[in-house]
């Protein structure tokens, strides 16, 4: 199989339940960068987080970060899309008026959020965002520096509370359920397909080429973008069900696994 880029979300797909990397994972990368295999974490993550995670062969990978709007080869910047400045001040406006909501805005240097109160949205951030700081008013910082991404934090009652407070930015921005806990804005039409296409057009190579991994609806647009797609036996049905294949779960590996018996790749 010509495979020449292997894409994968990294919560619920990669990381098991314990947010751990799978031991093989780097040995395994560079088995595929030897035969000219990419591989890119596509996660909704911060592209700093990803590289620090992945920092002992963090030069050899594509990062597709913040849901595909901020998309790196190595320390290389290739894409920034930001959202204009006057839908980012009203997704924090709107936020202010619901309870138990918390924003974080994702730039190209870094994070900002304003809510240093709420323990259980400090630490969720923490796990996304390695770079990140305190500013005094969110509003602020909206009007004045580029934001590629609006990251909404309600503790899981993302689905139920922000997915429909929400819709109606669906008319001007990309809106996505990126998880329990999360929804994220970002420009129209910006995803992790349409960073896959990108990549697709500067490799010089076609969807026919890619392999992608997924667990939840800020995938859909991923796992559509391939022609060989995967979706985690624990992903969400409405993943499961564009996927044209089921792979082992997070906690089974499934990623590796998949990657190695497809591609016969022994350990």
């Amino acid at each position: 199989m010509p495979i020449k880029l292997i894409a994968a979300d990294l919560d619920g797909t990669l990381l098991d339940s314990q947010r751990r990397l799978p031991e093989d994972l780097f040995p395994l990368i560079h088995q595929l960068h030897a035969r000219g295999v990419r591989f890119a974490p596509a996660s909704g993550r911060q592209y700093y987080n990803l590289y620090e995670m992945f920092a002992p062969i963090a030069d050899e990978l594509v990062y597709i970060s913040e849901n595909g709007a901020m998309v790196c080869d190595g320390e290389r910047m290739l894409s920034f899309a930001a959202m204009p400045a006057e839908e980012v001040v009203r997704a924090v406006e709107l936020a202010r008026e619901l309870p138990g909501v918390s924003v974080v805005l994702a730039s190209e240097q870094g994070a900002v959020y304003d809510n240093r109160e709420d323990g259980v949205f400090l630490e969720n951030m923490a796990h996304y965002y390695a770079r990140r700081r305190y500013v005094p008013d969110l509003l602020e910082a909206a009007r004045e520096m580029p934001v590629c991404k609006v990251a909404l934090f309600c503790s899981r009652r993302a689905e139920s509370v922000l997915m429909p407070a929400y819709q109606s930015f669906a008319e001007r921005s990309q809106v996505a359920l990126s998880g329990a806990d999360w929804v994220d804005l970002m420009s129209p039409g910006m995803n992790k397909g349409e960073a896959i296409a990108s990549l697709c057009g500067s490799m010089g190579i076609t969807p026919d080429d890619c392999m992608a991994f997924g667990d939840y609806l800020n995938d859909l647009e991923l796992l559509k973008s391939v022609r060989h797609s995967y979706a985690m036996e624990n992903a969400h049905p409405d993943l499961k069900a564009v996927a044209e294949h089921i792979c082992p779960s997070n906690d089974e590996d499934g990623v590796c696994t998949t990657i190695r018996a497809v591609l016969g790749i022994d350990k």
